[in-house]
């Protein structure tokens, strides 16, 4: 016979009972993020329970909480404190996901779009119920014209933004769609690699004036006037640095004694 659970009631729920919510919202678990919990559960525990409910047949499903749950199993927990709870649970659900976990955009989207369905809700009504203003769910839900390809896309890769995402799908064809989402997709990636290019230019550059500069220091450093201890240790480090130098204008195909490099690197430092 199954377990009559009391709502509100905190159990200790042995995971292996545990399904997962057929109408859960959230399609994609971020693998890094799904692993600093795991670890967190390993050295704390399970700092919040977990929603569940019991369909008639007396199977238990999680309501919220598919995280903690993924998490707990990965960190060889067999069981789990959850509270019970019934009646519209995939609102509730949804509502808890987006107050404590963030969703992808598109799986946000995607539920929103199933709640106003399912609950027969307009937009206003939904907005009210989700406590979020009309305007933010109207958005969210704009991303629903985005091609199936397209958001299958997305749901591999959790740093496209949303914005981006509504850039796309303001468009008014699928084609035309795809097209600015691979113009969009491209901007990013190349925004993504600039700052790198800028920071290996510029220690390139820092370098080339610091090795000037230190030219012409040592070209005119009394170097007569000082103790023999000094002059010991400037040897040394003036061979260091011939020993590093030398060993660069070799990689470069500059033999000692040359001005310009034979093949002269082909990027451009400025």
């Amino acid at each position: 016979m199954a377990t009559k659970y009391v709502k509100a009631r905190l159990y200790k729920i042995k995971l292996a009972e545990l399904q997962a919510d057929p109408n859960q919202a959230r399609k994609f678990m971020d693998p890094i993020a799904l692993n600093e919990l795991t670890a967190s559960i390993q050295k704390l525990g399970v700092l919040t329970p977990i929603q569940f409910r019991q369909d008639d047949q007396g199977g238990l499903f999680i309501v919220a909480g598919h995280r903690r749950v993924k998490a707990a199993q990965k960190a060889g927990l067999t069981e789990i404190a959850g509270t019970f709870t019934d009646g519209d649970t995939r609102l509730q659900g949804f509502v808890e996901n987006l107050q404590r976990e963030v969703l992808l955009p598109i799986d946000e989207a995607e539920e929103m779009d199933a709640l106003m369905k399912e609950y027969s809700f307009n937009q206003n009504q939904l907005s009210e119920a989700l406590g979020k203003p009309t305007s933010s769910v109207y958005e969210t839900m704009t991303l629903n014209k985005l091609p199936v390809d397209i958001r299958d896309a997305i749901r591999g890769n959790p740093n496209i933004t949303k914005s981006l995402l509504l850039e796309a799908a303001k468009e008014k064809t699928e084609s035309t769609m795809r097209r600015k989402f691979q113009q969009l997709m491209a901007k990013a990636e190349k925004a993504a690699q600039s700052p790198l290019k800028k920071e290996k230019t510029s220690k390139v550059r820092s370098l080339i004036t610091k090795l000037d500069a230190l030219s012409g220091q040592v070209n005119d450093f009394p170097w007569r006037e000082c103790s023999e201890d000094d002059q010991h240790d400037l040897a040394n480090a003036a061979a260091g640095i011939r020993r590093s130098t030398s060993a660069l204008l070799t990689d470069m195909g500059v033999s000692p004694g040359e001005d310009e490099p034979e093949s002269p690197p082909s990027s451009n430092l400025s």
